[in-house]
């Protein structure tokens, strides 16, 4: 078994103009007749905010359409999320679907603050609307920074959630770069979380950071995808993120396997210097990854498949 790619999909150059730069950690849903895949743009300041493509499922390199709206405004001026969105993952739960993204402000100490916001749907994942204007994941006595980013699983009616949870802010040059691990969280409504604190993945060195966690359950494991950078020379240098892979028999104690074919999805010029935020997801049988390339996504998205090599 192995990954293959499909190349880069979607860019806003070709498909969006009216976003200024980047499609950024993309996020698929999928329904009826059609795959959507919501994406983080900016305008012409640098703020992030969430819209959307959606692709043909019978082939997911076809746009069929690419929103030209935000699916929401920015937060309130003074709320966790007034200078950017960023989406992070939707799952349908009792009557709802349930949208997570991560909402972030520019700081002065140190360049921004991030915190896990929520949306609503009551029409399958047409349109959305804030439940609140405050976040579901924010600082707490012991998670001092930041707290986004999740990937939700249901099981028995149990929310599960894997997230980013940053550990400091670290000089690095002349200026601050955040550092950051994955926890666990879970929850029965969705909206109010219990955080043991465990850290599912070590760091192999002090400023390692990882990010985009995607877990899905297979054959009784829960596996998980995401990206990995070091603290230095990572905006597409040396250090530049890179996608990992781990396993779980319980979802709290993870085993790093990133020498695993599952990480290996073949580079091609727009992805030659940087691979990160990975996104599992299955349709009719067969498993993808949508994922960004260099600049953070400022080249658009691309998408693997998960193949039999024999065939």
């Amino acid at each position: 078994m192995a990954w293959k790619s499909h190349g880069r999909i979607f860019s806003t150059e070709a498909h969006a103009p009216w976003v200024h730069s980047h499609a950024q950690v993309p996020t698929p849903f999928v329904m009826a007749d059609r795959l959507r895949v919501f994406y983080a743009g900016r305008n012409s300041a640098g703020k992030s905010f969430i819209t959307y493509v959606d692709f043909a499922k019978n082939d997911l390199t076809k746009v069929l359409y690419a929103s030209e709206a935000p699916v929401s405004d920015l937060g309130k001026v003074g709320t966790f999320d007034d200078e950017g969105m960023m989406p992070s993952a939707l799952i349908s739960f009792k009557d709802k679907v349930c949208f997570y993204y991560s909402g972030w402000n520019r700081r002065l100490t140190c360049p921004y603050h991030n915190a896990t916001g929520l949306l609503f749907s009551d029409d399958g994942g047409e349109t959305f609307y804030r439940p609140f204007e405050g976040p579901v994941l924010d600082r707490i006595p012991h998670e001092p920074y930041l707290a986004v980013t999740p990937t939700v699983l249901v099981e028995d009616g149990v929310l599960k959630m894997w997230y980013v949870s940053g550990t400091s802010w670290e000089r690095v040059g002349e200026s601050y770069e955040p550092v950051y691990v994955i926890k666990h969280a879970y929850s029965s409504d969705g909206i109010s979380w219990s955080r043991p604190g465990d850290v599912c993945l070590p760091q192999r060195f002090p400023f390692e950071a990882f990010s985009r966690p995607c877990v899905i359950r297979h054959d009784g494991i829960y596996r998980m995808w995401y990206c990995f950078r070091d603290s230095h020379d990572y905006r597409g240098g040396v250090g530049s993120y890179r996608i990992g892979y781990a396993e779980s028999p319980d979802g709290v104690n993870w085993l790093r396997r990133d020498a695993s074919p599952e990480t290996n999805i073949p580079r091609g010029d727009w992805d030659m210097q940087m691979q990160c935020y990975p996104y599992i997801f299955e349709l009719d049988g067969t498993r993808f990854m949508l994922y960004n390339g260099n600049g953070f996504g400022r080249s658009g998205f691309g998408l693997a498949e998960w193949i039999n090599e024999s065939t």
